[in-house]
């Protein structure tokens, strides 16, 4: 429930509000659209999170479609929720693994994005709850990152959903039209 601030720390406070001001007030006419390669920021965005990550062996494996259409888009904002999905796939993943990242034309009018981890997964139970605001299955979680990846890929008209495995991996899909 986005109106039952839980007792947090004071320095949650701030992050709250901000969350709470850009899911609330963030209007889909307030997006700087323009036409994004999905391919080049998901290879920008993998080679930045990789260099971090390496240490932890986890690696990224790219198969990009040549073919991917652009997507109209607010780069910052998207730039912003596929690192949001890649930070979780990585922190999934204490032991090291890969993460997949695919991306491919759907029908005409859409593309596909699916990052896929090789983590510790979850519950079939907690599915549903993960895009809700302050759910954390991790100790020290803020429970923020996708409730701000479902909100920004809304206010593009696509789609977010999660698949997963206990103890074999998640795959996020992001659904993204064309236009």
């Amino acid at each position: 429930d986005l109106h039952s601030f839980p007792t947090r720390r004071s320095s949650d406070l701030y992050s709250y509000r901000v969350v709470q001001g850009f899911l609330k007030f963030m209007r889909p006419q307030e997006l700087a659209l323009k036409p994004v390669d999905l391919n080049a920021m998901l290879q920008s965005v993998g080679a930045l999170l990789e260099a971090e990550s390496q240490s932890h062996g986890v690696r990224f494996v790219l198969e990009l479609d040549a073919a991917l259409p652009p997507v109209s888009a607010d780069e910052e904002l998207l730039r912003q929720a596929f690192i949001n999905i890649l930070q979780n796939a990585v922190q999934a993943m204490p032991n090291g693994g890969a993460v997949r990242i695919r991306t491919r034309p759907e029908d005409l009018d859409w593309v596909r994005v699916v990052v896929t981890d090789q983590g510790v997964g979850i519950a079939p139970e907690d599915v549903d709850k993960i895009f809700k605001l302050y759910y954390t299955s991790k100790p020290g979680g803020s429970g923020i990152g996708l409730s701000v990846v479902y909100r920004i890929v809304q206010l593009h008209d696509g789609t977010v959903e999660a698949k997963s495995q206990p103890g074999r991996g998640t795959a996020m899909i992001v659904r993204l039209p064309v236009r």
